[in-house]
C-alpha cells in the first residue's frame, strides 16, 4: 500500500513546488493537499499566533491524521510554534516545512544565507537553523535577506517579477556556502540564479520529502 501524506498550506503558491518535489522523489506515495488560506490571513504583520490559530492548526492536523494520514507535512513556516504544539498531540509524523532542510543546510557550510520574502518568517527559520547546527555541534553564520516587494509581485499576479527579484537579490548579496530559501513559494526563483550560484541553494521541499520518506520507510 502506498503512503498517504497530507500536505497541510495556508498558501496557494506552496503548493505546486512541494506537489513537484513528491513526484520527483516519492512518485509512489499517495499526496493529499489541504489549502486553508483563511490562516495567513489571519496572521498580523508582526507575525505573532493567537491562541485560535494553534487551534485552528491542531484541527488541520487532527483531520489530517482521522482521515488516515501515514505522514504530514505543513508548508507555511510562520506556523512552526503552533506545528510543535499540535504534534505532540498526534501518533502520524507531522515535518515543518523547514526542518529537514535547516538540518540538511548546516551540514553543508558555515555561511549561510538565509532569503525570505516575508520577515515574519525570519526568525522562525533562522530558529531552527540554529536549533540544528546545535543538535549537531557545528557552527554557523547566519546572514539575512529580506526580499522586498516580491510578496507584493505575488499578490499581483506577477510570478516571473517575484522570483527575478529573489534571484537578482541573492546574487548581489555576496558569498556564500549555503543558501536558504526559507519559504517554499520562493522555489521557482532557482530557474533565475547562474548554475554556480543554484548549486548552494537549498529548499524545503526536496529535503521534507527525503525526511518524510525516511521516517516512513518508503
Amino acid at each position: 500500500m502506498p503512503k498517504r501524506i497530507f500536505l497541510v498550506h495556508p498558501y496557494f503558491p506552496t503548493m505546486a513546488p512541494i506537489d513537484a518535489a513528491f513526484r520527483k522523489g516519492w512518485p509512489e506515495a499517495q499526496v493529499i493537499n489541504l489549502l486553508d488560506e483563511s490562516l495567513y490571513a489571519d496572521v498580523p504583520a508582526a507575525g505573532t499566533l493567537a491562541p485560535a490559530l494553534f487551534a485552528r492548526v491542531a484541527t488541520l492536523l487532527h483531520h489530517c491524521e482521522q482521515s488516515g494520514a501515514d505522514g504530514i507535512v505543513f508548508t507555511g513556516t510562520t506556523f512552526g510554534p503552533a506545528i510543535d504544539a499540535a504534534r505532540r498531540q498526534l501518533t502520524v509524523p507531522v515535518l515543518r516545512a523547514e526542518e529537514a532542510m535547516a538540518a540538511e543546510a548546516v551540514l553543508r557550510g558555515e555561511r549561510i544565507l538565509l532569503a525570505c520574502t516575508a520577515r515574519r518568517a525570519m526568525p522562525v527559520v533562522r530558529g531552527s537553523l540554529e536549533a540544528a547546527a546545535a543538535r549537531c555541534g557545528r557552527a554557523c553564520r547566519i546572514s539575512e535577506l529580506w526580499v522586498a516587494g516580491a510578496k507584493d509581485a505575488i499578490v499581483d499576479g506577477t510570478m516571473e517579477t517575484h522570483d527575478r527579484l529573489i534571484a537578482d537579490a541573492i546574487a548581489a548579496a555576496g558569498d556564500f556556502d549555503v543558501i536558504v530559501l526559507g519559504q517554499i513559494s520562493m522555489v521557482p526563483a532557482r530557474a533565475y540564479l547562474s548554475a554556480a550560484v543554484a548549486g548552494r541553494v537549498i529548499a524545503s521541499p526536496d529535503a521534507a520529502v527525503t525526511r518524510l520518506r525516511a521516517l516512513l520507510g518508503g
